[in-house]
């Protein structure tokens, strides 16, 4: 999404906490633009420990320098939001979700990090209740908030107190091409990580030893999960685009267990012609059609999810139906969207401040 902004925008400058990204995947994202990084990118090894140094990012995000522009776009789910400003710059906030760890998934985040315990618990909760508390104070400097579901919409509300503008992420529905020829396989790719509950769709894999699952990804649970798993699970590692792709494609439906802010991964699945089985809370609920371009389980349990997946295969799909309904999120109807959203709003509080 940073690169459809950035192409649709051309910016000055790009700002960024950190880079750590090899130069051909910089120059693609960037337009061949340099980055310019806060002072966090020379602490010795960031790229490692990135996620501790969060009680730092204020620090860093404010003291970036952006007083000679007008426009400020920043593209947050943490602290980007919070950079400095000064009264006469428009600062647009597309907004992936307020911070997680601090706004509902405190408790999720300490477990997946070994700060649940004893005097590590009392620190880290210390840290994020400050965290949060500089999350609400900057908000109000934020003049127009974009979020990228309705889903995070509300999030952005209940945290923030402020309205948004709901933009849906750009889906590169020509990179997903329509396949209708699918083969005998379920297909899911994700991180390894704690809330994205692969654990859960193994677990429903393995009460359905006749039903096969392709697996894509990696992360810190992957030794866990392949252990749990019975050999009707394959574990793909990870992908490249183009296998990806070739993988959506042929899937007879792609599996997600997680409470997502949007959910890019299910619409590229669709884009496809490859009907989505999800977990009907969260982004997904706004991007799937139960029975048209997916089946919904409604409980985070591997029993809910078999059942849906007995369900799916008694329901009849039509691939150009499902395709049909990602081309409403295409990259086309984002830049749209989002360039006359730009126009609208810096247009406006120009002539205001004139």
């Amino acid at each position: 999404m940073a690169t459809e902004i950035i192409d649709l925008i051309q910016p000055h400058a790009v700002f960024s906490l950190f880079n750590f990204m090899d130069d051909e995947s910089l120059r693609h994202i960037t337009q061949n633009r340099s980055i310019q990084t806060s002072f966090l990118q020379k602490i010795p090894f960031a790229s490692k420990h990135y996620r501790h140094l969060a009680p730092l990012y204020p620090r860093a995000i404010s003291k970036l320098d952006l007083s000679g522009f007008d426009v400020i776009i920043s593209s947050s789910w943490m602290a980007a939001k919070g950079v400095q400003k000064h009264p006469s710059q428009i600062h647009i906030c597309y907004c992936h979700t307020p911070m997680r760890f601090a706004w509902g998934l405190e408790s999720t985040y300490l477990e997946k990090y070994g700060y649940d315990k004893g005097l590590k618990r009392v620190f880290a909760r210390f840290l994020i209740k400050r965290l949060k508390k500089w999350d609400s104070k900057t908000a109000p400097t934020v003049d127009y908030f974009i979020s990228n579901s309705e889903f995070v919409k509300q999030r952005i509300r209940y945290a923030y107190g402020r309205r948004a503008n709901v933009i849906y992420p750009p889906v590169n529905t020509e990179k997903f091409a329509l396949h209708t020829n699918k083969s005998d396989y379920y297909f899911t790719a994700s991180r390894f990580v704690d809330y994205k509950n692969i654990d859960l769709i193994v677990s429903a894999f393995n009460r359905l030893p006749g039903k096969r699952l392709l697996v894509a990804g990696k992360g810190p649970l992957e030794k866990q999960l392949k252990k749990l798993a019975l050999p009707n699970i394959e574990f793909l590692g990870w992908l490249t685009d183009e296998q990806l792709v070739y993988y959506m494609q042929r899937s007879k439906a792609f599996i997600n267990a997680s409470i997502e802010d949007f959910g890019i991964a299910g619409l590229e699945a669709q884009s496809t012609g490859t009907p989505v089985i999800a977990l009907g809370i969260g982004g997904y609920f706004e991007t799937v059609i139960e029975d048209e371009t997916g089946i919904f389980f409604h409980r985070e349990h591997p029993e809910a999810l078999a059942d849906a997946i007995i369900r799916f295969e008694r329901t009849e799909f039509d691939a150009h139906r499902i395709r049909e309904n990602a081309l409403r999120f295409d990259n086309t109807v984002f830049r749209e969207a989002f360039l006359n959203f730009f126009l609208d709003k810096t247009f406006s509080l120009e002539h205001e401040m004139a």
